[in-house]
């Protein structure tokens, strides 16, 4: 396939995640069950981060292994990867059987935390992009300029 699927994939898990913080820390300030619809986007996002993870290993294999992108790459994966667990121990926090609660701090404490390394993984992702042409048809996979 001529156009990588993992950058088309990524967003959904990043907008979830990011209005499923938003919703933790809004949950803190307020007695609404905002923080059950922050569980819903953390279930949302958890489940489809694992597919835009798997497209991106995939992805992986295609970067010159000589590239200094490579490097980049594989902390880009690890910090995806620590987010991803930040958000799903999150999510199981505050699950009562299968019923979402509101979250209790450690819970909110984790989703800010996933979004710090989620934030992280972002810089290295657009780095592998527009530093070194990873994804891009205008350089070969993991080239550096």
């Amino acid at each position: 396939m001529k156009h990588p699927i993992h950058p088309m994939l990524v967003h959904f898990p990043v907008a979830t995640w990011f209005l499923a913080t938003l919703a933790d820390i809004a949950s803190l300030f307020t007695n609404e069950q905002i923080g059950w619809v922050a569980g819903v986007l953390l279930v949302t996002g958890t489940i489809t981060a694992l597919l835009a993870m798997t497209t991106g290993l995939l992805e992986l294999g295609k970067i010159d292994p000589q590239s200094p992108a490579v490097k980049i790459a594989n902390q880009h994966m690890i910090l995806v990867m620590t987010s991803w667990c930040c958000y799903a121990v999150s999510l199981f926090l505050r699950l009562n059987g299968t019923q979402l609660e509101q979250p209790g701090l450690i819970a909110i404490a984790l989703s800010v935390t996933g979004f710090a390394f989620l934030c992280g993984a972002g810089w290295l992702g657009g780095k592998l992009v527009y530093e070194y042409g990873v994804g891009t048809h205008l350089n070969n996979p993991g080239s550096s300029k």
